[in-house]
């Protein structure tokens, strides 16, 4: 089943029934499943599509040039731990969403955007931010950028009758330990740092 939390209200219902489980398989594929579940390549390039307008409707390509990449690697390549490598893709995503969002249209994107939210090409709701950054991470794994992490399964939350609106976050996973990590952006507008928490942190948050 392909779970769409967060967006239109008709989806709600189906991700409080099956969408708040996290994936026990962890790293398991990096998040190609949760890609090819909308029709997105997982295969190597420097193109990403950068989804907006609620559950991937619009799509615009970004090119991470050679330029780009060596920004990304010099400030990877600083971090001498995972706590330093997790704060340093905080800045890279954000960084990341400034620049692909005046290519999709999308600096004037807010928070919280979902099933209350008017949708439109310039909003993105979490799916298109799961997507996005899940691409992101994925090409800066195979690039071997990450020392600390690799690429995880996309995890969900909320059941609605809990008081949680059902939502979805990329993952990190610390190669040494398994820990997992959120990579959200969705609970912040436009260019600002995502949350990185431990999942069981961020599954408890609303």
């Amino acid at each position: 089943m392909s779970l769409r939390p967060c967006s239109h209200l008709a989806n709600l219902l189906v991700a409080a029934w099956a969408g708040c489980v996290t994936s026990a398989a962890g790293a398991a594929d990096g998040g190609a499943t949760f890609l090819r579940d909308l029709s997105l390549s997982t295969e190597a390039s420097p193109i990403l599509t950068i989804c907006h307008g609620f559950n991937c409707a619009l799509r615009n390509q970004f090119v991470v040039t050679p330029g780009r990449l060596a920004s990304i690697r010099g400030q990877l390549g600083a971090a001498r731990s995972a706590k330093d490598e997790r704060k340093a893709l905080g800045k890279v995503v954000a960084w990341f969403d400034r620049e692909s969002g005046k290519v999709a249209g999308t600096t004037k994107r807010i928070a919280y955007a979902g099933a209350s939210t008017k949708s439109g090409p310039s909003q993105m709701d979490c799916i298109d931010l799961t997507a996005n950054i899940t691409e992101l991470l994925r090409l800066l794994e195979r690039n071997k950028l990450m020392k600390f992490h690799q690429v995880g399964e996309p995890v969900s939350r909320g059941f609605i009758i809990d008081g949680k609106q059902p939502h979805t976050t990329p993952v990190i996973v610390e190669t040494a330990g398994g820990g997992q990590w959120s990579v959200d952006s969705w609970t912040h507008a436009y260019g600002e740092a995502p949350d990185i928490f431990t999942i069981a942190e961020w599954k408890n948050r609303k």
